[in-house]
């Protein structure tokens, strides 16, 4: 399923939706797309039914087994009454403002709501912090620019990681080069060989302190 956004496609592993699951902050995966329910979820606030206690009960989820790849419900037929019904009913479920939604689509092919996709592959990635001599291992998409990968290290680990100068090793680690912050990890050249039958090191990020404490 693509699903038409003039935002930038950002990508996502799936160990990061499972903490969106409240009401302030309600994503849902459906086909590898992510959606993000949140204006919907606080827009029905002071018009809560049981179907939004369901759709919260399944905030940070996969909901693929719900959907058609392309975004419309799978039904069932009804053993009382022999219609047609959703297996996911929430999906019924639509925000009352019209700035909450787009008008007559329902939320799982919504432009608004959708922010990304999960990622195709997850790499491992070592970041070496050469002034704390630290070494940090962190998952990341291998979609992620290097700026990316900079912003979840701020998010997760440190709050100064913009206050380092970012580089790698080539020719044999003898040489340190500069990391184009928007290439990822391949384009930069930290490529790891996924076929191997060897357990290989994941590629390593050097981190340089800059002594500028105002560009973190």
């Amino acid at each position: 399923m693509k699903v038409p956004s003039k935002k930038r496609l950002r990508y996502f592993l799936m160990d990061e939706i499972v903490t969106h699951n409240r009401k302030d902050d309600c994503w849902v995966v459906i086909h590898k797309n992510v959606f993000d329910l949140t204006p919907m979820i606080q827009d029905r606030i002071d018009h809560w039914n049981r179907n939004m206690d369901y759709l919260m009960a399944h905030a940070g989820k996969d909901l693929t087994h719900f959907f058609h790849e392309n975004g419309e419900p799978r039904t069932e037929i009804s053993a009382n009454t022999g219609c047609p019904r959703v297996l996911f009913p929430p999906i019924l479920e639509v925000a009352i403002s019209q700035l909450s939604r787009t008008k007559h689509a329902m939320w799982s092919q919504d432009p608004l709501y959708h922010i990304g996709r999960i990622t195709h592959r997850p790499r491992r990635l070592r970041i070496i912090n050469t002034l704390t001599a630290t070494t940090q291992f962190m998952n990341v998409c291998n979609e992620d620019s290097i700026y990316d990968i900079q912003h979840k290290y701020k998010t997760r680990y440190n709050h100064h990681a913009g206050s380092y100068e970012w580089r790698k090793f080539s020719n044999g680690a003898k040489i340190s080069g500069v990391l184009n912050l928007n290439g990822t990890l391949d384009e930069n050249g930290l490529t790891d060989d996924e076929e191997s039958n060897v357990e290989l090191p994941p590629p390593s990020i050097w981190l340089y302190y800059t002594d500028d404490l105002t560009i973190a």
